[in-house]
């Protein structure tokens, strides 16, 4: 036995020294990695390491999920030669040192401020944390910001921005001669200011359509060339063209990659028309995509943008979005510019590129071409048609010996198109009538020197001008002005107008208005215009106009105005003359759908040729929208609408009324209700049975209903069922019992009971109600018990039932001898206003506006303006003895100083017919109004008298927000008076 303790204790001993041994030895001094890798967890159990054999089958070492490095400090930015430096000293912010797993740090750079850095802005990168420099090529000033990465991928914060920075510039002393050849210049690079006069002759003008982008559609070399130089962007099937340009937004945080594609020469005030196609992929994610011009003053600084912006809808089809920009004051050159902006996800794609000249009226701006885009002698005689340069379209002193050859210049040396936009600078006031108001001398001269003073003449006194054109009619004879000549086109559409007046006792001729038309030749073809046969003749300046069509084979035309006295014995007076037009009607070629911008406004045309929208000045205006060829959407010149579906977001009113006024006059049902299949039994001790919550409104009626069964224990006495309100309290049996019912009970068997009562929402109390029904049993047999039950298939019911507005109680009591006053009666009745008018100054009426009815302070010539608004006499009568319950007035505004709308100030007053002069009430009530807008609308706080026979709009407050104009009576919704009231 002792051997064998001696020898377990030997082997414990062995154990014991093995232990100690395995315990100093190396965790893997025996063991390997066959195909696999050691996983590295920190104390929170993320992995920070994979040591050994990758997923991607190399073997290493690979650091993951570190965390984020230090920012780097501010970046130092300076300027260099056609670019910027930017230097980092190795430090980072809170003085943080260099991170062991220091991977980079990232430069980024852009044209924005406080930008985002992502994969578009990043410029280059400083690979030690010592710092450096790295040199940014840029064409604008830039900002600057760092970030750093860890060798896991994480990355700071970015730094502080630093800049806007501009490159330094390339000056001559920099470049070698004859180094910059015709393939070196940057696309734009040689501008107006750098091109000697004389320079650029006639051939050398480029072609032009009128599209100021070079390559619109995307589809030649210049695009190709883009494309090239900025790896973002490609090209990809266009809308309808064989190409679009496509960017990809791609990136780890937002950004807007921009495509910078020419630059144009623009003065300050020219107005363009942006136009272009867009669509970008389903899984875009973005701000919006923008075509903009970036305006530089003459040192290259950025002034301003002029940005067409849609917000498109991801994976839609192409859409087109438009805008026109005006340049801002400075302004040199604008730069053309592509943008996905603040994009993170997907690609965008542009086509159909338009920059246009916002031309008025298809005319160039007088003085737009001067002599420095003119080489000397490049528009020679023959290039001019004859007498078509008049002193109007020539600045005086513009054209000298060194310009232009003497008798050079005709139309049949000038190619359609060869001067393009780029080349001609930007504007015109679009009318090709010379002289207009007479103001300029030309036409006066002319008249002196050839015609009779007692005829024809200049005088002083023009329609807003200084100036007036006198002709003085004779029998029998047709005297007329003829203005200049001016090139136009067959088919071209032009809008003439004139302002005339006559002397009181002008008879016996008519006023004409006509455009002539010319071929080239000069033979006169025929001419279109308006004749007036009766003048006005009270002595106020008339406004006629008309749009006219050039025929076949025209090349010229010209204004011609005047009085024909042809066919008349008699004449007398003189007519005048003034403002006369010829504007071109920009429109779509073809006779079919088309789009047409005159002076008089813009109308849009069918498939068919109808007019298909109208707004215009002087004529009627509606709208028609059409889907594939097919009305959908209508508003007539009246106002009247019709639509598919109809959403309204805001308030819907019907003939003035919202319409929650005619939801409100509707019963709503039932509120509350409750059905009982089990049974209650009580003794002669008041029990409870049921209760019911509703919440009351005080301008609404209320039934309240229990309907079920009774069956006592035994026949005879009677069931007595009472209702209490418990307000807003749990109610009990002592709570205000508001109705009860009492039922014999003759027999033990069970019988119907019914408890109903009606409430006004003001009796019970706005607010929440508790309600309860209890019961008990009363002059029955000793220890006699009633139950309350309803089955399953012959349920008990209790509900709360809104039946209408709240009814005000008329009845009265009557015993049935015929002397009782009768009961009263609630009234609502309409009375259509029976006469309205306006009054100058809060003073005299003004017969000038009719029954139409003002308000407001516009100016001095009518003061501080009031009307008054009446109704029939049925209304006294109606009022009498009455009590007003609610007075309500229907207005309707079609005009407000501001195009929000305004302030209608109503008060009342007693006038029984219009009165000579204006007064009212003093009690007021303001009521915002919109434009076009006609409402029923709440004045019982003013009208609350029965001798008030009709309403004041006096607002006496000389704010523009109360400068209003209402319908009076015979105008389309004529005001109106709803009043309810009891007698």
């Amino acid at each position: 036995m002792t051997n064998q303790i001696a020898s377990l204790a030997a082997r414990l001993a062995a154990v014991e020294r093995r232990l100690d041994s395995t315990s100093r030895t190396a965790r893997l001094a025996y063991s390997s990695i066959e195909d696999g890798a050691i996983n590295v967890f920190d104390d929170d159990g993320s992995l920070r390491a994979v040591i050994g054999q990758q997923p991607d089958g190399t073997t290493g070492v690979n650091v993951v999920n570190g965390p984020p490095p230090p920012t780097p400090s501010q970046p130092t930015v300076t300027t260099v030669t056609g670019a910027v430096a930017a230097t980092w000293e190795g430090t980072f912010a809170d003085s943080i040192a260099a991170p062991l797993d220091f991977a980079r740090v990232e430069v980024h750079a852009a044209g924005l401020d406080d930008f985002t850095p992502g994969t578009a802005t990043l410029r280059g990168t400083f690979e030690s944390p010592r710092g450096g420099t790295l040199t940014i090529p840029a064409e604008q000033p830039l900002y600057v910001r760092l970030l750093t990465r860890s060798s896991s991928g994480a990355a700071s914060a970015p730094s502080a921005q630093s800049g806007p920075v501009a490159p330094g510039p390339i000056v001559a002393q920099e470049v070698l001669d004859g180094i910059v050849d015709e393939t070196a210049l940057a696309e734009g690079a040689v501008s107006r200011a750098k091109l000697q006069i004389g320079a650029v002759g006639h051939n050398q003008l480029a072609i032009g359509t009128g599209n100021l982008m070079p390559d619109p559609s995307f589809e030649g070399a210049f695009t190709e060339q883009l494309v090239a130089a900025n790896s973002q962007w490609a090209l990809v099937g266009g809308n309808g063209s064989p190409k679009a340009l496509r960017v990809s937004g791609a990136g780890p945080a937002a950004a807007s990659p921009s495509l910078l594609i020419t630059e144009l020469p623009v003065s300050p005030g020219n107005r363009f028309f942006l136009a272009v196609d867009y669509r970008v992929s389903a899984d875009w994610v973005g701000n919006s995509v923008r075509f903009y011009l970036r305006w530089h003053d003459a040192a290259g600084a950025v002034l301003g943008y002029g940005t067409a912006i849609a917000t498109p809808t991801p994976g839609a089809d192409w859409a087109r979005v438009s805008q026109q920009v005006q340049a801002p004051a400075g302004t040199v050159t604008a730069t053309v510019w592509l943008q996905d902006f603040q994009a993170s996800a997907g690609t965008a794609d542009f086509d159909n590129a338009e920059i246009r000249t916002v031309v008025g009226a298809g005319m160039v701006l007088a003085e737009s071409i001067g002599t420095l885009e003119l080489a000397a002698q490049s528009v020679t005689g023959e290039k001019v048609v004859a007498k078509s340069l008049t002193a109007r379209e020539v600045k005086a002193l513009s054209l000298t010996g060194d310009e232009i050859a003497t008798n050079t210049l005709t139309a049949r040396n000038i190619a359609a198109g060869s001067l393009s936009a780029s080349r001609l600078a930007i504007g015109t006031n679009g009318n090709l009538v010379g002289d207009p108001s007479y103001e300029t001398g030309v036409i006066a001269a002319g008249l002196a020197a050839s015609q009779d003073p007692a005829i024809f003449a200049v005088e002083d006194g023009g329609n807003n001008s200084a100036k007036r054109l006198r002709i003085t009619p004779a029998p029998g004879a047709y005297r007329w002005v003829q203005h200049a000549t001016s090139p136009v086109l067959p088919g071209d559409r032009y809008w003439i107008a004139a302002d005339y007046k006559t002397t009181a006792d002008f008879t016996g001729a008519s006023v004409k208005l006509f455009l002539g038309f010319y071929d080239e030749a000069g033979t006169r073809l025929g001419s279109d215009g308006i004749i007036v046969s009766a003048p006005v003749t009270d002595g106020t300046w008339q406004r006629i106009s008309q749009v006219i069509t050039v025929p076949a084979n025209t090349t010229q035309g010209n204004i011609r105005i005047g009085v024909d006295g042809t066919g008349s014995g008699t004449t007398t007076g003189s007519a005048y003359f003034d403002n006369l037009e010829c504007r071109a009607v920009l429109s779509t070629p073809g006779s079919g759908a088309r789009a047409e911008v005159s002076p008089e406004g813009l109308r849009l045309y069918d498939e068919s040729g109808g007019e298909a929208i109208s707004l215009t000045t002087g004529t009627p205006n509606y709208l028609t929208l059409t889907n594939n060829g097919t009305a959908v959407a209508t508003i007539d010149q009246d106002g009247n609408t019709g639509v598919g579906d109809l959403s309204v977001a805001g308030k819907l009113s019907v003939g003035g009324d919202p319409i929650e006024t005619y939801l409100q006059s509707f019963a709503r049902g039932l509120v509350a209700v409750d059905y009982q299949v089990s049974t209650v039994t009580g003794g002669s001790t008041e029990y409870g049975y049921v209760e019911l919550s509703f919440d009351a409104d005080a301008s609404r009626m209320y039934r309240v209903v229990l309907d079920c069964y009774a069956g006592p224990s035994a026949a005879g006495g009677e069931l007595v069922v009472a209702l209490r309100d418990g307000g807003a309290k749990t109610p009990s049996i002592s709570s205000t019992q508001i109705q009860s019912v009492i039922c014999p009970m003759p027999t033990a068997g069970y019988r119907r009971i019914h408890l109903e009562t009606i409430r006004s929402g003001t009796s019970f109390g706005a607010g929440l109600h508790r309600l309860l029904t209890t019961f008990r049993c009363q002059n029955g047999p000793s220890g006699q018990t009633v139950r309350l039950f309803g089955g399953s298939t012959f349920p008990g019911v209790m509900y709360v039932e809104d039946v209408g507005p709240a009814v005000p109680e008329t009845g009265v009591y009557n015993t049935g001898g015929g002397t009782t006053m009768p009961p009263k009666k609630t009234y609502v009745t309409t009375y259509n206003a029976s006469w309205s008018g306006s009054y100058s100054s809060r003073g005299a009426y003004n017969s000038y506006y009719g029954n139409q009815c003002m308000q407001g302070y516009y100016s001095s010539n009518n003061g501080m303006q009031a009307s008054l608004i009446g109704f029939p006499s049925s209304l006294g009568a109606d009022l009498s003895g009455a009590v007003i319950q609610k007075a309500e007035i229907y207005i309707y505004f079609d005009h407000w100083y501001y195009n929000d709308g305004g302030k209608a100030v109503i008060k009342a007053h007693k006038f029984t017919a219009r009165p000579a002069t204006f007064s009212s009430d003093a009690e007021s009530q303001a009521i915002s109004w919109g434009k076009n807008v006609g409402k029923w609308v709440d004045i019982t706080a003013v009208f609350d008298s029965t001798s008030w026979r009709g309403v004041a709009l006096d607002p006496n407050n000389s704010d523009k927000t109360y400068y209003g104009r209402a319908h009076g009576v015979g105008q389309t919704y004529p005001p109106k008076l709803r009043v309810t009231y009891t007698k």
